[in-house]
């Protein structure tokens, strides 16, 4: 079980495969939604299908502004 936090966190993935990632940091499934959200927050997974396949850095402090992908900078504050 992976929890925020504020490193990327990576994801095998498939191409063409659709994906959720948790937005909220309540996923115990991080960085992919387990639909957490729906009783602890307001905000909403989201998707996006897989451009290639391999390994990718999804963010895990949720804070990333381009979502879902990280951009480390959010986590280094």
């Amino acid at each position: 079980m992976t929890t925020k936090t504020n490193n990327p966190l990576p994801l095998e993935v498939q191409i063409g495969q659709r994906y959720s990632w948790c937005s909220c940091g309540y996923s115990q499934s991080m960085p992919l939604c387990d639909h957490s959200h729906r009783e602890k927050s307001s905000k909403k997974s989201v998707k996006f299908y897989a451009g290639t396949t391999g390994t990718i850095a999804l963010c895990g402090c949720s804070e990333t502004r381009t979502p879902p992908y990280c951009d480390q900078q959010q986590c280094k504050k």
